[in-house]
């Protein structure tokens, strides 16, 4: 991996080397271990780029977006211009790409409820999915790198940073959500790598804030995570899909996605997936409004497995 502190920040106003397109950077989104990026304007549209301290790293990244765009799903941000800049004299390779406006994952859940994880995660899936297929895996999967846009409660995936080639060593990860820092795996680029991560946001964004922090930051291990599964009531009805997804056991994304949706359905038609908002003095309206609650969920769960098929 390369270091951020190898790149210049990019200045207020520049134009491609070779496709001479002109941008002028607003702010700075978030810095990885292999690159920077930036809210710009271009033509007056809020665009972003991504500046990369390696050419080729950054090609692969924008064919792979360039790759997505040809499915029906939105998946990853949809890809502008590839280009080179030159800043103090050298030359830095950056694409640019759509801004994704919406909410991330985390902070999206905590505004329409818990309750919204299992389907959310079924797109994402759904993305991981068509990924893997095309011979990577998404590496750095987390909460911050999965946007939540409005309409239609759709995900999409930002940060490709993390995107390797199936086989190789994932070349960028976050601890938290990384299968070797907790002991149940190595760093080796496959399908099984990108749903670990994905059991582990689903843990996560499920139990108490406070019940995480109260792990260790070093020495971690998949046996806290299973304790947490075994413990948790909310993760009650997922705990074979979690087990699995840990233990490296699903060969695809779908198989898991089929699953999870499958355990979704039965948990909601066995005690019912509502929040418990009933006040007293509330009575068969309540009721009412639950079990409407209920049978949009289920058909949203249904048009969901044969959308993202």
């Amino acid at each position: 991996m390369y270091s951020n502190s190898l790149l210049p920040d990019a200045p207020h106003y520049f134009t491609g080397k070779w496709h001479h397109q002109t941008y002028s950077v607003v702010k700075e989104l978030g810095r990885g271990a292999n690159g920077v990026v930036y809210l710009v304007l271009h033509e007056g549209k809020k665009v972003a780029i991504k500046l990369g301290a390696d050419s080729i790293d950054l090609l692969m990244e924008a064919n792979v977006l360039k790759s997505l765009q040809s499915h029906n799903q939105k998946i990853g941000p949809n890809i502008y211009d590839v280009d080179d800049m030159i800043v103090k004299g050298k030359v830095y390779a950056y694409y640019a790409m759509e801004y994704i406006e919406g909410e991330r994952l985390d902070h999206s859940l905590k505004r329409v409820g818990k309750e919204w994880l299992i389907l959310l995660c079924t797109q994402i899936l759904s993305h991981l999915q068509i990924i893997h297929e095309l011979g990577y895996v998404f590496g750095d999967l987390k909460p911050e790198n999965v946007i939540v846009v409005q309409a239609g409660k759709q995900v999409c995936l930002i940060d490709f940073g993390g995107v390797t080639k199936s086989g190789h060593a994932v070349r960028q990860f976050t601890e938290e959500y990384d299968r070797a820092t907790w002991q149940a795996g190595d760093r080796k680029a496959d399908a099984t790598y990108d749903l670990f991560s994905l059991a582990i946001m689903m843990i996560k964004l499920t139990i108490e804030k406070e019940k995480w922090a109260t792990l260790p930051v070093s020495g971690r291990h998949v046996q806290k995570l299973y304790d947490i599964i075994r413990d948790n009531e909310l993760l009650a009805p997922y705990r074979p899909v979690l087990g699995k997804a840990l233990d490296g056991k699903y060969p695809t994304a779908l198989h898991m996605k089929a699953e999870l949706l499958q355990a979704f359905r039965q948990k909601s038609e066995t005690r019912g997936d509502v929040p418990n908002t009933k006040k007293p003095g509330e009575g068969i309206g309540s009721k009412i409004i639950g079990g409407i609650f209920v049978a949009s969920m289920l058909l949203l769960a249904g048009s969901l497995y044969y959308v993202w098929m």
